[in-house]
């Protein structure tokens, strides 16, 4: 992805919360967006 491209995760409590920490590390000029309806991240 280029700079200033968007990704947008849908989830958080499977992988979707670590693939958007690994995504923001190896892609920092990409913005990260992660739509969740849950309220506290779990951690499986």
């Amino acid at each position: 992805m280029e700079k200033g491209e968007r990704l947008v995760i849908i989830g958080r409590g499977g992988t979707g919360g670590p693939s958007a920490m690994l995504s923001k590390k190896l892609m920092p000029g990409v913005d990260v967006t992660i739509i969740s309806e849950e309220e506290r991240f779990i951690v499986r």
